[in-house]
């Protein structure tokens, strides 16, 4: 009776949340381990810079394999077997992935050769153990071993200072008291999930009311790449600490918002654009005609709101201090990535369309872009300016970042970061088609994303 009593007395923004992120996770953890099951090893045939190779990880053991699929000339392609083998499609020879040799068939006796590419290469771990757990296993995947890594052993290695230090902090310091220190990564992303659901709700509220809150949420989860927020990635983190900031400062307490602002500038570089919005909330400027009123001048008031804000820039610097300026350095040598005009991101991105080149990620990528600019207008004529400034850096920032073999790479991840798009959604969604239309395309994008995932495909 004391638990119900304790459940009615909570907050309705932390009460609604709790019930969306079970409902979330459930889901989630039910369809990565029915993948799991179904696809016990997952065969790619891969053309890595026009090299054929066949890469194969087994879900159940974390063994990696990866061959040249070239025999007499000719590339081969090939499915998953049972496990521990492969067969070609050509002529349906079994293959066994320990001997990299064919055991039955046409092909009985042959062996392929060693690809040019390494495991290490395809199946990235960085030098951690894959784990044994599958229910924690389906979620080591590409970044996340780079956060276990510095957690385990900081900033040693060339590249690693692209990452943040606030995550792999909190997973070391969290895997001191529960062992595991992927099951610490993820135990961390999934309740900074519950926590941004909440301050998402009351962001949402106080602009649109209850029931849009509610549909703001929904549709936050069901994106297609919303799977990201309960993985162990800084997704979770970056985006409670950021609704944080916001919660905050609505409520007019500007040293925590700019405390939850500098946290947030230490888990993603692009934290440190907070400050902007921040500072544009903190003028409370109006538009009147052509002029801009200021609501109060009383220099006391200004002092007591931007001082604070310094802290968020002053995290980013000192980090960037502390790792020798090399973060350049390390998107270039790390990500293969460089600094362009968002303009040139998009026109890339369309030549590879027009050229048949783009893959259904390159598609999704430019779709999610397209849209999203598309949002901008909205958010800007709905919600207050700071919303609108918010969600247009957040929207350009991943923009001057091209990496050499995918455009506007990962923007269907990073556009989960513009929640005042999900507000405007939310305050839309009261109509039936388009509450269908953002249900019914995204839902079923998550479960085939999630999936790829699951199964080491890049998908964000």
């Amino acid at each position: 009776m004391r638990l119900v009593e304790r459940w009615r007395a909570l907050d309705p923004a932390w009460r609604f949340a709790l019930q969306a992120y079970l409902l979330a996770r459930v889901a989630l953890s039910a369809w990565a381990f029915i993948i799991a099951t179904l696809f016990p090893v997952v065969a790619q045939n891969l053309d890595l810079v026009g090299a054929p190779v066949l890469a194969v990880f087994d879900l159940t053991s974390g063994e990696r394999y990866a061959y040249s699929r070239v025999i007499d000339g000719a590339a081969l392609t090939f499915r998953a077997g049972e496990v521990g083998f492969v067969t070609d499609a050509q002529t349906g020879s079994a293959w066994s992935l320990r001997e990299g040799r064919a055991v039955a068939g046409a092909y009985a006796g042959r062996a392929l050769n060693p690809s040019s590419y390494s495991v290490e290469e395809i199946f990235p771990y960085r030098g951690i153990a894959p784990e044994t757990n599958l229910l924690l296993s389906v979620w080591q995947r590409f970044d996340t071993n780079w956060y276990l890594k510095i957690a385990r052993a900081g900033y040693a290695d060339a590249g690693s200072a692209v990452y943040f230090p606030l995550y792999p902090l909190l997973i070391r310091t969290a895997s001191v008291l529960v062992g595991d220190p992927l099951f610490a990564a993820l135990l961390i992303s999934n309740l900074a999930l519950v926590g941004a659901l909440a301050m998402l709700y009351r962001l949402s509220e106080a602009l649109i009311g209850t029931a849009g809150a509610r549909r703001a949420v929904a549709y936050w989860l069901f994106f297609p790449t919303a799977f990201f927020l309960q993985t162990a990635y800084t997704e979770s983190l970056f985006l409670f600490l950021t609704l944080a900031t916001f919660d905050f400062a609505r409520r007019d307490k500007w040293l925590l918002a700019a405390l939850c602002g500098a946290l947030a500038a230490l888990t993603r570089l692009q934290g440190v654009l907070l400050v902007i919005p921040l500072a544009v909330w903190g003028f409370r400027f109006q538009v009147s005609g052509s002029r801009f009123e200021v609501q109060d001048s009383r220099l006391a008031h200004y002092v007591s709101r931007f001082a604070p804000l310094l802290l968020i820039p002053f995290a980013t610097f000192a980090f960037l201090a502390l790792t020798n300026l090399s973060l350049i350095a390390s998107y270039e040598s790390e990500l293969h990535a460089r600094f362009v005009l968002p303009s040139d991101n998009l026109l890339a991105a369309l030549t590879l369309l027009v050229d048949g080149r783009a893959s259904f990620v390159d598609a999704l990528n430019l779709l999610t872009t397209l849209l999203f600019g598309a949002m901008l207008i909205a958010v800007w004529r709905a919600l207050p300016r700071e919303y609108g400034v918010y969600a247009l850096l957040m929207y350009l920032a991943p923009l001057f970042r091209m990496t050499t073999t995918q455009p506007l790479v990962s923007m269907d991840r990073y556009a989960l970061a513009i929640f005042p798009a999900f507000i405007v959604l939310g305050a839309r969604g009261q109509n039936a088609w388009v509450n269908r239309a953002i249900v019914y395309l995204a839902f079923p994008l998550q479960l085939y994303l999630s999936a790829q995932f699951v199964l080491w495909g890049w998908v964000g």
